[in-house]
Formats: C-alpha cells, structure tokens, sequence
C-alpha cells in the first residue's frame, strides 16, 4: 500500500521539470523557424534591408545560429532567460532593417509571448512594456527620413505591440494559475497514507494551501460526532521565521464555538480596509485570528464531521476567484481525509480478524505442546519422590506453568486488543520490558513520555520496533541490561532502544536492524546505529508526525 501510495505521490518538482523542458525544446524550435524563415524571407526579398545589408545577413546568421544553439541544449531553465535575449535581438534587427516599418516587429510578440506563459502575467506585461518602449525608442530613432517614413505604421505598431502584449501577459496569467491550482489539487488528492495517521495527512494538505496562498496561518476545525459525544479539533498550520509550525489541539466546545459560529454554508473573505459591509462574525473572527485579511470555508465530510478552513494573510486581499478555488480545497482536503479514515478502518478490521487467528493458532499450536509438557513433567515429579532431582523437577513444572499461563493471556490480549493509542502504547512497552525480563532474566530500564499524541498505526509500529529491537537484543548479544527511551518532539516521534556494553570480548560486528529500518522508512522516517566507546549500541529511531 505505501509503494501505491508513493508511486502515485511522484514529486511534482519532478513532474514540472519534465514539463518545462518540453515547453523549452517546443519554443526553442519555433525560435528556429522565425530566425530561418527571416533570413530567408530577406534573401527572397533583398530589397527588404535597403541599409546595412551585409551586417543585417551576418546577423540573422548569427541569430539562426544562437537559436539552434538554444534547440540543442534545451531545458526549463532556458525560458526565463530567453524572452529578455529574443527582445534585445528584435531591437537590434529592427534598427538595421527599416526602424518602425520592420518585418521583424513581430520577433517582439514572440518574446511576450513565451515570457506570459512560461512566467507568469507580470513577466509578460513587463517584456510587454519593454518591447514597447524599446520599439519606440529604437524604431523612431532608425527609420527612413523622407518619403519611406510611414506615420501610420510608426503609431498604430506601438499600439497594437502593447495591447497585444497586455492580453497575452493576461491569459499567460490565467494559464499559470491555473496549471498551479490544478498541481495543487492533485497533490491533495494524491496526500492520504493511513500508516501516517489523519493528523499527518491534514498538516500536509494545509501546508500546500499556506504555500499557495503566500498565507501566515492555515486552519481547520472539526466536529466530531464520536460515541453519542462532540469532539472538536484544531489543526494549525504557521509560518514563522523558523519554519512551520504544525500544531493539533482538542478543544473544548466553547472555545470551538467562535470559529464555528458563521453559517455552515458561507464563504467569506474578510479585509479590514474594506470591513463596513462584512458582518458581526466576521469582525469577531478577525479580532480572535489578529488578522487584517483572512478567507474562511466550510468543510464537511460524508459521516458528518463539519468544520471550516482558514487562511490568514497579511496584506493581501482575497479575490472572488480564490475563495471558490478554497472551497474546491477544501472539498479535496475532506476526501483526503475520509480516504484516510477508510483506510484505517479498512487496516483495523483485517488486523482484528488476523490477531483472533493468530491467537487460535497459538492456542491450538503452541499452548498444547505445553501442557503435554507440564503433565510429562507433573508425572516426573510425583514418581521422583524422595530423589534429589524431584526440586529441579518442580522448578521446571512452575516454568511450564507460568509458561502456559503468559501465553494463554497474550492469545487472549491479542484477540481482544483494541487501536492503540499513546496511552496504551506506553502501558504495552512496560509490559513487553516485564515479559523479557521473566524470560530472559534482562533488566529493561524504560523511559517514556506519560501522554503520546500519535496515531494508532503509529502507536501500533512502534511497538513493534520495540519488541524488535528487544529481541535483537536477546539474539544476538550478551547483555543483561537494556534502555528504551520514546519521547515525541513537535514534529517527530523519537525512540531509542539500548542496550549495555559488549561482554564477549572484542568489538560486535557493524549491523542495521532492517525490520526495524523497513518499518522506519515506510513511516517516512529513519534510523542510525551508535556504538559507544564503552562498546554500547543504540539504535535511534525518528519518525515524522
């Protein structure tokens, strides 16, 4: 599931980069085919240049041959640097070949062109601009004196280069954004992996959103209806001078009300410059986020859990557009999460029905044998009365025994095991630490954090990371003493599992635990081995939140 999950997941750098190069060889062999054809256009025509004719031939050359340069080597990084080259040749060639009535006014068009829509609507209407002053400037400057001098196409051409200029910056604009939100979308479509837990799926989500909004704060609330009871709660996302800050928080219903309090169907885009229109609420909203502008939509999903979103800016206003692109997220980041959830659940049932088959199995396959043992040995015992070995006998019998009993009561806990939480994953791993130590006689010192607010999937591995590495322990060293410490930072949850100095002499040999290191990576995250100078080993888990 993670590998499908992955696959699906590609980085869109990745994906953009392909992107930008296949536009890059596209606009660098049309640059081709307007150098050719010009120079061939001027060849056909050689009453075209009536001045400067051999340097105008030397330099469509020269020209042709920068642009098959371009076709050769061409990549995404190319196109911002292009526009601005292709204008300053089609001022030079417009100032060698008749100024303002020059054939290769258009090179200018060509160059807004490829600014608009590889850039965006300010670098086109910026080449826009140039182009047009530039065009002025230089075509006025070198145009024919006398009869050759057209006014008419000296103040139409102008005109029409920044106009048209104007509307390709604009739909370049709209072309850009859009290819953005779209990315965006697919992104969160794409952001749902149950081993990471709900939390994790929404800071990601809600990080793209600040991204793409150049936001401060990104905010979801939601209610939960969960066992005939309300459950309210915040995730915040905030940028800040040291990074995001992502934060979960369960809340109390009074302290929920506020952000809830507009109607569960309104959109709004608050702007404290222009607030004499915006209702009550929002101004409340306003003074409780200490936001100048913020926009607000609701979310909701199909079990009925409600909330909304929040983006809070600084100075910049929300525009029509954006507050329905932030409904169409919101919508996705809900699908994400109901996906999420499925899954969960999906994983929870299977694991329930494989811990009841795993238990019968070691009710039928592995607490029988035992028994058979025990009442072997509970013969032993009766017919070695009065001989010395009968203590030893019965020593063996109690092991049986307890044997029996650890193992009835770890079928029966595993068939009746509930989603673990942080909590109970602190009670499992001291309990684990007991069992090892009644087995294997290993002092297990274990240091948690009392409350733990991670997943149960995550809840659930680590423990399995812990058993694991307890086991190593067991296996393949000599010591008697071993350290678990798990503790969760802001952002990652970190587990060490130690264990003391090595006993048999020389130095043991370099390894990675790879259940454990498969288990960490499928998480997102990583590990290491530290070897002490006293010959120690730790294994240092960290794992993303």
């Amino acid at each position: 599931m993670a590998a499908i999950a992955q696959f699906f997941a590609r980085p869109q750098a990745l994906q953009e980069g392909a992107s930008r190069s296949m536009d890059a060889r596209m606009v660098a062999f049309m640059r081709c085919v307007l150098a050719i054809s010009g120079l061939a256009i001027i060849y056909v025509d050689p009453t075209e240049p009536a001045r400067y004719v051999a340097l105008t031939y030397v330099s469509l050359s020269a020209y042709c041959l920068w642009s098959l340069a371009l076709l050769a080597s061409a990549n995404g990084s190319s196109l911002r640097q292009s526009p601005w080259i292709d204008v300053l040749w089609a001022t030079y060639l417009v100032a060698l070949t008749q100024g303002t009535s020059s054939i290769f006014f258009f090179l200018f068009l060509f160059a807004i062109l490829v600014a608009s829509f590889s850039e965006g609507y300010r670098a086109g209407f910026t080449v826009a601009l140039a182009s047009t002053l530039l065009f002025c400037a230089v075509g006025l400057a070198f145009a024919p004196e006398g009869e050759g001098f057209e006014l008419n196409r000296s103040l139409i051409r102008p005109v029409y280069l920044l106009a048209m200029g104007w509307m390709m910056a604009v739909w370049g604009g709209r072309e850009m954004v859009l290819r953005r939100r779209l990315a965006l979308l697919r992104d969160i479509a794409n952001e749902w992996n149950p081993r990471l837990g709900v939390a994790r799926t929404v800071h990601a989500n809600l990080e793209r959103v600040l991204a793409f909004f150049a936001a401060r704060e990104c905010l979801l609330v939601i209610r939960r209806r969960i066992g005939g009871d309300d459950k309210f709660m915040l995730y915040k996302v905030a940028a800040g001078a040291e990074g995001l800050a992502k934060t979960v928080t369960e809340m109390e219903a009074g302290v929920a009300a506020p952000l809830l309090k507009l109607p569960a169907d309104a959109s709004i885009a608050y702007d404290a410059r222009h607030s004499a229109s915006s209702p009550a609420d929002a101004h409340a909203l306003a003074h409780l986020l200490d936001a100048g502008t913020y926009a607000s939509v609701p979310y909701t999903q199909n079990d009925g859990s409600y909330g909304r979103l929040f983006v809070v800016r600084g100075e910049a206003v929300f525009a029509v557009t954006d507050i329905q692109f932030l409904e169409q997220l919101a919508l996705s980041v809900s699908h994400a999460v109901e996906n999420t959830q499925l899954i969960d659940e999906l994983v929870l049932k299977a694991g329930e029905h494989e811990r009841f088959r795993i238990s019968l199995d070691i009710h039928d396959s592995t607490v029988q044998p035992y028994i058979g043992l025990k009442l072997g040995l509970d013969a032993l015992y009766r017919a070695a009365e009065s001989n010395p070995l009968q203590r030893r006998v019965g020593e063996l019998l109690d092991m049986a025994d307890m044997t029996i009993r650890d193992l009835r009561g770890f079928a029966t806990g595993v068939r009746q095991r509930a989603p673990m939480s942080g909590e109970s994953l602190v009670k499992a791993i001291r309990e684990q630490a007991d069992r090892f130590h009644r087995f294997y006689g290993i002092e297990i010192q274990v240091e948690c954090d009392e409350i733990l607010f991670v997943s149960p999937q995550l809840a659930s591995e680590a423990f399995r990371m812990v058993s694991e590495g307890l086991s190593n322990v067991v296996r393949h060293t000599s010591a008697r003493r071993a350290f678990v410490r798990l503790s969760r930072a802001e952002k990652e949850l970190r587990l060490v599992i130690a264990n003391e100095p090595w006993t048999k002499g020389g130095n043991p040999a370099e390894f990675t635990p790879a259940s454990i290191n498969a288990r960490a990576g499928s998480l997102g995250g990583h590990i290491f081995v530290e070897r002490g100078a006293d010959g120690s080993t730790a294994v240092h888990v960290t794992i993303p939140v």
